[in-house]
């Protein structure tokens, strides 16, 4: 009776050394060649200085690289304010409060294309006496050293319900969030065009974008080739809200599609941004690393450490979203 290892090595020895070479080579390169399809993870932004064991969100970076924002949040949401980090060399510097926050919910900020102006939502009043408290959009002029004294949007855009999450393309369009009572759903997305220094009545975003549902927290590429949002409750959706992309082809926009469970999670996945070099998107999550824990050591562990539950940002390469 012949055992199996004689049988395995009497396969085996057909192959000269070489020709194992030659089969290891090969396979060698198959994997390499198929690498670039395994799908690649979201990872921490900033772990330990961005993404802390509180709250972050909504992620800028100016067209330069060198000058980011984010708001960070309580736990409650009670305390929302927008923080800065300036590039220092090659590194970045640490977080630092910006001159224009720190009494008011600040959110959402976002770099306009060319970095010299940066728009934000805020429940700020309006003007004296206006004790409101709903979020409007606002923007802030960036100085040489610092910046300038924020300024709110006309009421054309800023109306008696909330308006969120500004992004603006290259000629001026601002897309931004509202609770407006035309809209087709609880929220939706909004563009307005700027027209001799003037925003317009805003225009609701057609089906290919906006549903019955709720779409919000928009990011728009600057040459409005495409636009990322966040929609709650879609047949389609995984959980608490979930990424789409929707390209734009001849003027008309593409339906949005979903961008998979390589990204979006069943917790909360939103406030999108794509670098100005259009490399990587970066965006923000709630989700956890660890359910559970069994001690009260594990448990402190767990809260004081990023990927708790609460908001982090997270960074991908561009390359992992649906294409058109």
């Amino acid at each position: 009776m012949i055992s199996t290892t004689t049988t395995f090595r009497m396969k085996t020895n057909k192959y000269s050394s070489v020709e194992w070479l030659k089969h290891g080579l090969a396979l060698l390169a198959l994997l390499c060649a198929i690498s670039p399809a395994l799908a690649q993870e979201p990872e921490l932004f900033m772990s330990g200085k961005v993404s802390t064991k509180y709250k972050e969100r909504d992620l800028t970076i100016s067209a330069e690289d060198n000058h980011l924002l984010y708001s960070i949040h309580s736990y409650n949401d009670e305390t929302r304010m927008i923080v800065e980090i300036l590039k220092e060399g090659k590194e970045w510097g640490e977080p630092k409060l910006v001159s224009f926050s720190g009494i008011y919910k600040d959110i959402e900020p976002m770099f306009d294309p060319n970095g010299k102006k940066l728009y934000f939502a805020s429940n700020r009043p309006l003007f004296d006496g206006d004790e409101s408290q709903d979020y409007n959009i606002w923007y802030v002029d960036k100085q040489k050293n610092g910046w300038g004294n924020p300024m709110a949007l006309d009421t054309i855009i800023n109306t008696e319900g909330d308006e969120f999450f500004p992004s603006v393309s290259n000629r001026g369009t601002l897309y931004y969030t509202a609770t407006l009572e035309v809209g087709k759903g609880k929220e939706d997305i909004y563009y307005s065009l700027l027209k001799d220094g003037e925003y317009q009545a805003p225009i609701s975003m057609d089906s290919a974008i906006n549903t019955a549902t709720y779409e919000f927290n928009s990011f728009i590429d600057p040459d409005e080739r495409f636009i990322i949002f966040s929609s709650y409750k879609r047949p389609d959706g995984l959980g608490g809200g979930d990424l789409y992309i929707a390209y734009q082809t001849n003027g008309i926009w593409q339906m949005a599609q979903p961008l998979g469970d390589q990204i979006n999670s069943t917790k909360l996945d939103y406030c999108p941004f794509v670098s100005a070099d259009g490399k990587i998107f970066y965006f923000t999550s709630n989700r956890k690393q660890q359910v559970g824990a069994n001690s009260i050591k594990e448990l402190r562990h767990l809260m004081d450490n990023p990927q708790n539950g609460f908001d982090d940002i997270y960074t991908i390469s561009f390359d992992e979203l649906p294409k058109p």
